[in-house]
């Protein structure tokens, strides 16, 4: 049940426990139906409104480090959060990802099933994968294929709009800025929410879980340790280990034989509309503990790839609520795609794969790893936030060029083995690459996986939340999402996010602590 903050006044939640989540973005939401399912009340705080936009991702959020667009383009206020402008591309981690973690990849495995089977994905066996699309058996390579999986509806508030965000058991708070928190002998029992029209709000709860993504995650920390007496006032770690992942192109590839390569690296669709990437990874059981994590992907360029990537793009705004300027193109993009209709519809029938053109090229890119580092970090800046309580942030994401360019020579020097071995392709590639010039890394990107900044320890000197995501010094306080991350590997963060809630969901459900919940209204302070 929807209650809109900028318009609703008089209202009192029910009197029973309740779990307080802060963030309706895809692990907000995705952690209350997880517990909505094992039977618990939930309050779910959202500061935007309905429809998630980025208009305010930029206030009071300076990058004073390395350029970066992730602040500004790969995240959204609303419902739905940043799963309105992501792609909806799962991907595991591995184990070797887990070297700096105070959990094991067995740890979040059987999690990483229960997410899948949340999402209506019943993934099959890596090598039944590989037969059926290109007929690969065995490898004694460096690099092996895998597949990553894509959500047909992205947008989590779409997907658990019936489970969360219409439920009648469940109050859906929007526009309302979590802003203060109230602790006492360790054990959170309110946060303090500001509504557009400047009245503060107190939120009782049993237990409170902050998902509402890295940055903010960690502005509001910052920020009360700034102003308040809480546990985590003196805790250095809070900011610290910021990290992202790094994409660009690295070269362009010379097909050998089309048909196979199109059987390898085309996309596929199985069991319905779950969609399938093929994608290069060096073998998880040939990693080190602590060695970077790269991946390979073809990008195909080509005048008519390009139009129909707005059809599709389109589309997925349309079915996911966000707003998109594809729509100016779309007479020249459907006569495009009209030429091409049979050759696409025959591919798909036939194969269920999705024909690529390449007439301009054909692109190696990759996605690295970064070493997390100290002085990559989130701090508070200066000048006002306009909610009061919080505080502006400066971003100064910082990266180890030299060590993130061996570990993308290595992997691109196997990878063309890979594909010319078995008769694929041949890279060219840039001359820089081999000699490991940093100067590489001025052509790529971030990719929008902000994480750390909160990172997972063992012990509360190396951290801020514990084991079980459960921030140190305090009995009733989490952080979910990516921020809590000690290290990222090279794959997308958001599966990891999910699996990570998923656990944490059964974590609290394991904890009976009983607590009466009203809402009460508290004279704003002008």
């Amino acid at each position: 049940m929807i209650i809109d903050l900028a318009k609703s006044k008089d209202f009192t939640l029910p009197q029973q426990n309740s779990i307080v989540v802060i963030g309706a973005g895809p692990v907000g939401i995705y952690l209350s139906y997880r517990l909505i399912c094992a039977g618990a009340s939930v309050v779910l705080i959202e500061a935007g409104g309905r429809i998630a936009d980025s208009a305010r991702n930029e206030i009071a959020t300076t990058p004073i480090g390395l350029p970066f667009a992730g602040y500004r383009l790969g995240r959204a206020f609303g419902l739905g959060g940043t799963s309105v402008v992501w792609g909806g591309q799962l991907a595991e981690f591995e184990a070797a990802d887990f070297a700096s973690w105070p959990l094991a990849f067995d740890d979040l495995s059987p999690w990483y099933a229960k997410a899948y089977e949340d999402l209506s994905i019943d993934p099959e066996d890596v090598d039944t994968y590989r037969a059926r699309l290109g007929g690969e058996m065995a490898n004694d390579q460096v690099v092996e294929r895998f597949f990553t999986h894509w959500l047909p509806q992205q947008n989590f508030a779409r997907l658990f709009r019936k489970q969360v965000i219409e439920d009648a058991r469940t109050q859906v708070l929007i526009n309302g800025t979590v802003n203060g928190i109230a602790i006492e002998d360790g054990r959170a029992r309110s946060v303090k929410v500001r509504t557009p029209d400047g009245r503060d709000l107190k939120i009782p709860g049993s237990e409170f879980v902050f998902c509402n993504g890295t940055l903010e995650i960690v502005r509001f920390f910052l920020s009360t340790a700034k102003t308040g007496d809480v546990p985590w006032k003196h805790n250095a770690a809070i900011g610290k280990l910021y990290q992202d992942h790094l994409s660009g192109k690295v070269a362009t590839a010379e097909i050998i034989d089309e048909k196979k390569f199109r059987n390898y690296f085309e996309n596929a669709f199985t069991r319905g509309t779950v969609k399938l990437q093929s994608k290069l990874r060096l073998r998880p059981e040939l990693r080190r503990d602590g060695e970077l994590g790269v991946c390979g992907f073809f990008y195909f360029r080509s005048d008519i790839q390009e139009q129909l990537g707005n059809i599709k793009w389109l589309i997925r705004s349309l079915r996911s609520g966000a707003q998109s300027s594809s729509l100016a193109s779309l007479p020249k993009d459907l006569m495009a795609l009209i030429r091409m209709l049979a050759p696409i519809t025959l591919r798909f029938v036939k194969d269920r794969r999705v024909m690529a053109f390449f007439d301009r090229s054909l692109d190696f890119m990759v996605q690295c790893e970064q070493r997390p580092i100290e002085r990559s970090q989130i701090r508070l800046g200066c000048g006002e936030h306009p909610v009061p309580g919080l505080f502006p942030i400066d971003i100064d994401w910082q990266v180890d060029g030299q060590e993130i360019m061996q570990a993308i020579s290595e992997f691109v020097r196997h990878a063309d083995q890979y594909l010319t071995q078995r008769g694929l392709a041949r890279l060219v590639v840039d001359p820089r690459v081999p000699l490991r010039d940093t100067s590489v890394l001025g052509t790529m990107v971030d990719v929008y996986h902000q994480a750390g900044g909160m990172c997972m320890s063992a012990s509360p000197e190396h951290g801020v939340v514990d084991p079980e995501c459960r921030v140190w010094g305090t009995s009733n306080l989490y952080v979910a999402g990516a921020a809590v991350f000690p290290s990222s590997g090279h794959a997308n963060t958001t599966f990891t996010a999910l699996a990570l809630a998923a656990r944490l969901a059964a974590t609290i459900q394991s904890r009976d602590e009983p607590h009466v919940s009203r809402l009460e209204t508290v004279a704003a302070e002008t």
